[in-house]
């Protein structure tokens, strides 16, 4: 079997999210390609020449970015069970870090050499909001193995504020894949809101808000999903609602779409 992509395709797909977000959004955003959905030399090439960051979740991942031209400062690295190896490779190349776990904090603070750069983190937490999708793609819900949950938020905010090692910049949520509701999204923007007040009051700057990706594709004729632009306008709004009310200046907007840049450009000849 032979996988084709159509480059113009992906093109596309990029463009009507740097549009969308250009509209819909009052301030500088940053897609990142979720690399898992297809890592390669080539796309990740391409994907780094549309303006995108990009998203890996492991050492193979991150080194495919790397040598095809991403900068490290526009990667996030997630995962939640890092080896020491991915850690270090993503703070030497100044790699932002989600942190899934206490472990995650507790092997960078020894990890990071004293005296050196902090290294730049993104705090990862469950929401507590479901969607209808496959259980085994859902990550949303409160006994999720990804992120921390809500109520251990105060205490890892507070040991981070301290901690000399960690530079905080982001939060992050994620609600599942293959999602095709838009209601979700809104209910996550306003958790994520709160939380960043909750990370305000702690003495957090957080620059960074990434409300994860999830927007599905159509696999069948039955699938309906919506738009790019409907996705990003939705997030978008309610990002911007959400920090209003709170009194809150606007973050970057940070989402990590896959699936949707690069799984409707490709065809299996056989």
């Amino acid at each position: 079997p032979l996988y084709v992509l159509y480059e113009a395709t992906i093109l596309n797909s990029c463009h009507a999210y740097f549009k969308a977000l250009e509209r819909f959004y009052p301030v500088p955003s940053l897609p990142l390609y979720a690399s898992k959905a297809n890592s390669s030399l080539v796309l990740s090439r391409i994907i780094a020449s549309q303006g995108f960051g990009l998203d890996a979740v492991s050492e193979g991942e991150l080194l495919t970015a790397l040598k095809a031209g991403m900068p490290g400062k526009k990667i996030v690295l997630h995962g939640n069970n890092k080896s020491d190896q991915e850690l270090l490779l993503a703070y030497n190349y100044g790699v932002t870090i989600v942190v899934d776990n206490q472990h995650d904090i507790d092997r960078l603070a020894e990890l990071v050499p004293s005296g050196n750069p902090a290294a730049k983190l993104m705090l990862r937490f469950t929401p507590g909001i479901e969607c209808h999708t496959h259980e085994y793609i859902r990550t949303g819900h409160l006994d999720s193995k990804f992120g921390f949950d809500p109520d251990q938020l105060e205490s890892v905010l507070i040991q981070l504020k301290s901690a000399d090692w960690a530079q905080l910049n982001g939060l992050h949520a994620h609600i599942g894949s293959q999602i095709f509701e838009l209601q979700p999204h809104q209910d996550l923007a306003e958790v994520l809101g709160e939380t960043l007040l909750q990370a305000k009051s702690i003495g957090h700057q957080i620059m960074d808000l990434n409300v994860g990706g999830g927007l599905g594709i159509k696999y069948t004729n039955s699938d309906n999903p919506p738009t790019i632009q409907s996705w990003v306008q939705t997030i978008s709004k309610a990002v911007t609602e959400a920090c209003k009310k709170r009194n809150l200046n606007l973050p970057r907007l940070i989402c990590e779409p896959g699936r949707s840049l690069v799984g409707s450009s490709g065809l299996t000849l056989y």
